[in-house]
């Protein structure tokens, strides 16, 4: 078995991704089930309210798929996630409200339902931990370079403020300040990368465990830890 760690452009990807995936998720899982209740009494709510439900566990198995494909080996990630809930043949060709019943009846559709709505606040943290954890090590690393662009460009000294001077010797330059940032940025590479993969693992566990709550991936191989 193929034991290649996930790499950091994925890792990060990831992260991003679930920002958007988030707001798309909890805006049509809320409005969906906020509708289906309110149109009930006309009978609209209940096709509704199925293909809310439906959509909510459809969307959780493809989150899942997606973070064993990003954060995982190709040779692994085949069959990691179960598909059961994509499988448009499980409904047969029963009435409304039988499927309506069955889906109701299923806990997966309130799992589906209730990480769709959790997957917002994740996305929020994952993509601000994302974008501040890789903007900071950047910002170390272009030191030097905003230090003479903007001391060339407009004459501006951004090493010469007093709080520079407390942190470090005052017999240093602006110049030796800004390659001393840049050595700091280039120490940290090595956590960013851990810190992005880990983080990415951390939420794509969440998805993977969550679609799959009666474990039928037992056997199969695992997110692989960074």
């Amino acid at each position: 078995m193929n034991t290649q760690k996930p790499g950091f452009i994925g890792a990060f990807y990831y992260l991003l991704y679930l920002l958007p995936a988030g707001i798309i998720g909890f805006t049509l899982t809320i409005v969906g089930v906020a509708l289906s209740i309110g149109l009930m009494p006309l009978f609209v709510g209940f096709p509704l309210m199925l293909v809310t439900a439906r959509f909510a566990k459809r969307m959780t198995v493809l989150d899942a798929r997606l973070a064993v494909r990003l954060l995982q080996s190709p040779s692994t990630a085949a069959d990691s996630v179960h598909t059961e809930s994509l499988d448009p043949e499980q409904y047969g060709k029963r009435g409304l409200f039988a499927q309506l019943g069955a889906e109701l009846s299923n806990p997966s559709t309130y799992v589906g339902l209730l990480f769709q709505i959790v997957k917002l606040p994740l996305g929020i943290i994952s993509f601000t931990l994302a974008v501040t954890i890789v903007a900071v090590n950047l910002a170390l690393l272009a030191s030097p370079l905003v230090y003479w662009i903007l001391l060339q460009s407009i004459g501006i000294d951004i090493f010469e403020r007093e709080l520079f001077a407390r942190l470090l010797p005052a017999d240093l330059s602006s110049l030796q300040i800004s390659l001393i940032y840049a050595g700091i940025g280039l120490l940290l590479l090595p956590v960013t990368n851990s810190l992005i993969r880990q983080s990415a693992l951390f939420f794509g566990r969440i998805a993977v465990e969550i679609s799959d709550p009666a474990g039928r991936r037992a056997g199969e191989a695992p997110l692989q830890r960074a």
